[in-house]
């Protein structure tokens, strides 16, 4: 079932036309990593948070301490093609990420918390973890942190900067922003201007990191689909025998042909002889056709 419409996805955005900073000159616009680093020190403000370990463990998440684990296995093969995009720019905005689903429930915090972790478990980058469901801040809540300012202060006043609401934590490289508070105009608000200035900041002020998003899922509400819009990658989660073709075209439709789309299938279970790890398998719609199960059926 995920095979046939990852297959026909592949088919519909094959023809949307080459993205912004693909081809041959991709690797041009590779940042510099010296630079971007030492801009990054200082610029954020000294408040830090502490994240038990112990408890994030507990509740079967990735920590610097497991990352001999399977689950640390299975985020390396997402992550692998997420930094690619990165580091050679494939797509504007290439450091913005944002990780959604179909619907609730089908894991798409899991894979976002467990990501940021083991991308800033690379030497090579920092990460800023956004969580950006307003109305179920899951990340938050499983890190134990309270619901201060956060973006959609950020939205709210100019006069607020964006280093006084991230927040480091005692992971290394790792920092995060919280939702905010609520506002019934939560989606007109990240339609915005101001959004669109803020988005394009965090691209350029902070380059040497990944930026994940954690949006509400696409056929939930309208939010994401805003969000979508500024991003230069996304990874959609999708739960194994249950996630429908069709609600699947419908989620992804709603993602710019811009944004590179990646596929996380999440609680599948492998065959006899498949040597992919049971939980996770990440393809980029651009690789469907070669070695895609359901592309070598036809």
């Amino acid at each position: 079932m995920i095979e046939r419409a990852a297959e026909r996805l592949y088919k519909d955005r094959k023809g949307a036309g080459p993205v912004s900073g693909s081809g041959s000159h991709a690797q041009e616009k590779k940042p510099d990593r010296a630079a971007a680093l030492s801009s990054t020190e200082g610029s954020e403000s000294s408040q830090e948070v502490h994240i038990d370990l112990d408890a994030l463990a507990a509740h079967g998440y990735l920590t610097p301490k497991s990352m001999r684990s399977q689950l640390a296995e299975e985020m390396r093969l997402i992550k692998r093609t997420v930094v690619q995009t990165f580091w050679f720019q494939e797509v504007d905005r290439a450091n913005l990420i944002m990780v959604s689903s179909a619907f609730p429930g089908e894991g798409k915090s899991f894979v976002s918390l467990n990501l940021a972790i083991s991308l800033a478990c690379e030497v090579d980058f920092h990460v800023l973890l956004v969580d950006a469901d307003f109305e179920r801040p899951v990340i938050f809540d499983r890190l134990g942190l309270g619901r201060g300012p956060g973006l959609m202060d950020l939205l709210k006043n100019p006069d607020l900067d964006m280093s006084e609401i991230i927040m480091r934590t005692n992971i290394d490289r790792l920092s995060v922003i919280g939702p905010g508070s609520r506002d019934d105009m939560s989606t007109e608000l990240l339609a915005s201007q101001r959004m669109q200035q803020i988005a394009q900041e965090m691209a350029d002020r902070y380059p040497d990191r990944l930026i994940i998003f954690d949006t509400p899922p696409l056929l939930s509400c309208s939010e994401p689909a805003v969000l979508a819009e500024l991003m230069g990658q996304a990874v959609f989660v999708v739960e194994a025998d249950s996630t429908q073709k069709e609600a699947i075209e419908k989620a992804v439709e709603l993602v710019p042909s811009s944004c590179k789309l990646g596929l996380v299938l999440n609680k599948s279970t492998p065959g006899l002889g498949d040597k992919h790890y049971p939980y996770y398998g990440y393809r980029g719609y651009r690789d469907v056709e070669d070695d895609h199960p359901a592309a070598k059926k036809r």
